[in-house]
C-alpha cells in the first residue's frame, strides 16, 4: 500500500479523480481535462492543452496536433496532412504551416500561443480509447522527429532504374551520407526547402531528358512520389544521363509568352498617365497622413539595373517604396506581388500600371526567379522583399536565398532598405490603417563582387552568404536611423 498516494487521492471520504471542469447554472458538470495535464508556463499561467489544440486544429494542413510544454513555453508536435498539401500544391509544408500558425496565434490570447513546433510524419501515440499519450509525445518534442532513426535498405527503390537515378540525384543535393528510402519525406527527412526542390526538378529534367510541369515541385512530398511522377512523365523512356543544371542555366531560360505579357514593358499613354496620377496621389497621402520621411535616396542608382531589398512588415510596404522614389525611377521599377491580391478585373489592370508582377511564389518559385531575372536582363529595376512574407511581430526575419541567387548569378547591385512605421500603421492581420509616422532608409548598394567570399563559412554557399550579409546591412540601417 502507498499511504501517501492514498491520502492524495481520497480526502474527506471523497475520491479525487483528477478531472478538471466546471458546473453551469443548471447544475450540469462539464469535464474539460485532467489536472495532471495542465501546463504551467514560466509566467505562472495555467494552460489546458486541449483548449489550445482546438484553436490550431482548424488549420487544414494539420492532421494531428499535441500541445506540450518545453522550457516553460508552449510547443506543438504536429503531424502534417501531406495529402492535403499535395492537393493544395503546397511545396514547403513547414514554411506554410509557420504562416498559418502565426495567423491563428494573432487571434488568441498571448499566453496560449505556440512558441515552437516539431513536425512528425507518423501518427501520434494514443491510448486504446484514442486519447493522446502526452508523456510520450513530450519526449518526441525534445528529441525531434525520428532523430537517430536506423535506416534499412529499400531494395525496391535501389533495384529500380528510375528509383536508383532519383536517389542518386537527391543524394548529390544533400550533404548527409544517408541511404535514401522511398518513404523519405523530402522536407522532414531530407531537409528540402523550396529552392532545393527547384534544383531537384531541374536536375531530373536533365538526367531523364524530360520537361516537368511548373507544379511538379509541389506535387511531390516523398521520394516515392518523385519516382512515380518521373515514370509518368518519362513516356519516351530514360535517356542518357546529362549534366546537372545550374542556377545560371535556369535563370537564362526565358519566361513563356503568357508570363512575359504579365510583366509588360510597354504602356499606352493612358496607362502612363494613370500610373503618374496613382503615384502622385500615393506621395501626397503618405506625406500628409504618415509624414513620410525618406533618407538615403541618393543611394538609389539613377538608372540601370538594380534591386531594392527592404524589410517587410505591412501590406503598405510596397506602396511606401513606390512613393519614396522619383517618377523617373518608378518607370523602370517592378514589384513581385502575390497573385491572389493582384488578379481579376480592375486588380489586374491596377497591377499592370503599378508595375506589379502577380505570381504564386510558393507554387511557382522557379518561375518567380526566372521572371525576376527577365526583368533585370531587360535593364529594369526590381523591388524584392527578401523575407518572403510579412513579419508577424515587426522583427526582421531570415532572408530567403533567392535574393542571393539573383545577386550572385546576375552580378547586380542590391540596395538594402529599412521601413519603419508601417507595422504600427497596418500590421499583418489588421483590416484598418492607423496613423503612424513612416520612415524609409536606403543604404548604399552592395554587389556580390563587393563581398569578401573568403569569409563565407565552409558549410554555407555563396547565395546564402550574400542573403545573410544583406540582412546584416538592413539591421544596421534599423539601428542607425
Amino acid at each position: 500500500k502507498n499511504r501517501t498516494a492514498t491520502d492524495e487521492t481520497i480526502k474527506e471520504g471523497r475520491l479525487l479523480t483528477g478531472d478538471v471542469g466546471y458546473m453551469d447554472d443548471e447544475g450540469y458538470v462539464f469535464i474539460t481535462g485532467r489536472k495532471k495535464e495542465v501546463i504551467v508556463l514560466s509566467s505562472g499561467k495555467n494552460v489546458y492543452p486541449e483548449d489550445v489544440e482546438k484553436f490550431y486544429a482548424s488549420i487544414s494542413l494539420i492532421k494531428e496536433i499535441c500541445i506540450t510544454e518545453r522550457e516553460g513555453q508552449l510547443h506543438a508536435v504536429i503531424v502534417p496532412d501531406f495529402e492535403y498539401a499535395k492537393k493544395a500544391l503546397i511545396g514547403n509544408v513547414s514554411e506554410d504551416l509557420k504562416w498559418r500558425i502565426n495567423e491563428v496565434s494573432m487571434r488568441i490570447p498571448e499566453y496560449t500561443r505556440v512558441q515552437g513546433i516539431t513536425l512528425y510524419r507518423e501518427p501520434l501515440p494514443r491510448t486504446p480509447l484514442g486519447k493522446l499519450r502526452r508523456f510520450m509525445i513530450k519526449d518526441l518534442a525534445k528529441a525531434g522527429s525520428e532523430a537517430g532513426e536506423v535506416r534499412g535498405e529499400d531494395k525496391d527503390l535501389h533495384e529500380d532504374e528510375v528509383g536508383r537515378r532519383v536517389a542518386g540525384t537527391i543524394k548529390s543535393l544533400i550533404k548527409d551520407e544517408i541511404r535514401i528510402m522511398s518513404s523519405d519525406n523530402l522536407e522532414l527527412d531530407l531537409g528540402f526547402d523550396s529552392l532545393k526542390r527547384i534544383e531537384l526538378a531541374s536536375a531530373l529534367e536533365t538526367i531523364f531528358s524530360i520537361s516537368l510541369p511548373a507544379t511538379f515541385t509541389s506535387e511531390v512530398q516523398t521520394v516515392g512520389d518523385v519516382v512515380a511522377r518521373i515514370k509518368a512523365y518519362a513516356e519516351k523512356g530514360i535517356e542518357k544521363q546529362g549534366a546537372r543544371i545550374s542556377w545560371t542555366d535556369m535563370l537564362e531560360k526565358e519566361p513563356s509568352m503568357e508570363d512575359a505579357k504579365k510583366i509588360g514593358f510597354s504602356f499606352s499613354r493612358t496607362e502612363v498617365a494613370a500610373a503618374y496620377i496613382f503615384l502622385l496621389m500615393q506621395k501626397i497621402i503618405f506625406k500628409l497622413f504618415f509624414r513620410l520621411d525618406i533618407k538615403g535616396a541618393e543611394n538609389i542608382p539613377a538608372g540601370g539595373v538594380f534591386v531594392i531589398a527592404p524589410n517587410h512588415t505591412s501590406f503598405l510596404d510596397g506602396f511606401v517604396i513606390a512613393s519614396s522614389v522619383s517618377f523617373k525611377t518608378f518607370k523602370g521599377l517592378y514589384f513581385l506581388g502575390f497573385r491572389r491580391y493582384f488578379t481579376g478585373g480592375l486588380k489586374s489592370w491596377f497591377a499592370r500600371v503599378s508595375h506589379v508582377i502577380p505570381i504564386d511564389m510558393e507554387t511557382y518559385l522557379h518561375k518567380a526567379l526566372q521572371m525576376s531575372a527577365y526583368v533585370l536582363k531587360n535593364k529594369k529595376a526590381l523591388c524584392v522583399f527578401p523575407e518572403g512574407g510579412r513579419s508577424f511581430d515587426g522583427s526582421l526575419m531570415e532572408f530567403k536565398k533567392g535574393i542571393g541567387i539573383l545577386a550572385v548569378e546576375l552580378n547586380i547591385p542590391v540596395v538594402p532598405a529599412y521601413i519603419k512605421g508601417t507595422f504600427e500603421a497596418m500590421p499583418r492581420g489588421s483590416k484598418f490603417i492607423r496613423p503612424a509616422k513612416i520612415e524609409v532608409l536606403f543604404g548604399k548598394p552592395v554587389s556580390a563582387f563587393d563581398m569578401d567570399m573568403s569569409l563565407k563559412p565552409a558549410d554555407t554557399d555563396e547565395y546564402r552568404f550574400f542573403a545573410d550579409e544583406l540582412r546584416k546591412r538592413v539591421i544596421t540601417l534599423s539601428e542607425n536611423r
